[in-house]
């Protein structure tokens, strides 16, 4: 990353610090959140991705049109389905080795909770998908390349995931409850990484630290059919290098 006159806001960090101190779930000797790299979601298996198959183009290019950013001339993406956060942490936790799957679904409730108040906290479309895929698409790129992400710069890559999504015949196609799990999964796990990161800056484990970066360079892949090396995001939104 440059370096900034700013000082870096990390979209999860202070929320994350005040209201979700994960790593107190690690006192106990069995199942510990961390051990594990989460595998992809269910909802990976060929339903819309890669998402961006012209990435050389906007929305990856750092420019922004005029559509991103209207409230009024873009269709919906927002996830039009009943919330089923249980359920959707309980799929992702039972794809974990089982002793870990109780503490894992608890996780991902709290991460998704998490996510929501950073949804209120950037003043972002409330139940967007594009809010949980930027989330996504962000946590796993933060864990591969071990970078900080500022608010700003954060916000800046929703809309362009609202442009892919729109782009995507396929996403047009999704039923209301393959949208409201799309958002809500890969809001938990994009949130997990994020917290992932923090816990291992706290607690160091090189062994784990690997697992999760070759975990999020696989998410980063079969969601941008992209390598998380050609990835990048600034502050003008995510682009290729």
């Amino acid at each position: 990353m440059h370096a900034h006159h700013r000082t870096p806001r990390h979209p999860f960090h202070a929320l994350l610090l005040a209201s979700f101190l994960i790593t107190t779930s690690l006192a106990t000797p069995t199942a510990q959140a961390f051990d594990f790299a989460p595998p992809p979601p269910p909802v990976y298996q060929g339903l819309i991705f890669p998402l961006f198959p012209n990435g050389k183009t906007i929305p990856f290019s750092g420019r922004r049109s005029a559509s991103s950013d209207s409230k009024t001339s873009r269709p919906d993406t927002r996830a039009t389905g009943k919330a089923q956060v249980q359920q959707n942490a309980l799929a992702l936790a039972a794809r974990l080795p089982s002793d870990y799957r109780a503490q894992m679904k608890d996780v991902y409730v709290q991460s998704f909770d998490v996510f929501t108040q950073v949804e209120q906290k950037l003043k972002l479309q409330r139940e967007d998908v594009a809010n949980g895929l930027a989330a996504f698409i962000v946590g796993n790129y933060m864990v591969a390349n071990n970078v900080e992400v500022p608010d700003e710069d954060f916000a800046r890559v929703v809309p362009q995931v609202r442009n892919g999504l729109l782009a995507s015949k396929r996403f047009q196609t999704l039923s209301p409850d393959q949208r409201r799990q799309l958002y809500e999964q890969t809001a938990m796990v994009g949130t997990f990484m994020v917290i992932a990161r923090m816990a291992f800056r706290k607690t160091p484990n090189p062994q784990a630290e690997a697992s999760f970066r070759e975990t999020a360079r696989a998410n980063l892949a079969a969601v941008l059919d992209r390598q998380a090396d050609q990835l990048r995001v600034d502050s003008e939104g995510l682009h290729f290098r």
